[in-house]
């Protein structure tokens, strides 16, 4: 099943706040991540999220930075992936 865009949202917003940025607070959803202090390694790590947690392999040529400068355009990105590429 594939999951909604919301859900995509909620999963990667959660990761990304606790496990890549280390806060406690969850981060707006229209901040810019770079400003936050995301970054190439950080970028890594969310793919590989995808991948583990959605079954979603996006190749690492098919990243442009504007499609994932918030949480919001990251889970934009990352469900038009989620089905097509999914185990």
């Amino acid at each position: 099943m594939i999951p909604s865009i919301e859900a995509v949202e909620a999963a990667l917003s959660e990761f990304v706040t606790k496990d890549v940025l280390l806060r406690k607070e969850p981060l707006g959803r229209d901040v810019d991540l770079f400003d936050a202090g995301f970054d190439s390694l950080s970028l890594s790590r969310v793919l590989v999220f995808v991948e583990q947690r959605f079954g979603a392999a996006i190749p690492d040529q098919d990243v442009v930075i504007d499609e994932i400068a918030t949480i919001a355009s990251m889970a934009r990105f990352v469900h038009g992936y989620v089905g097509k590429t999914q185990r």
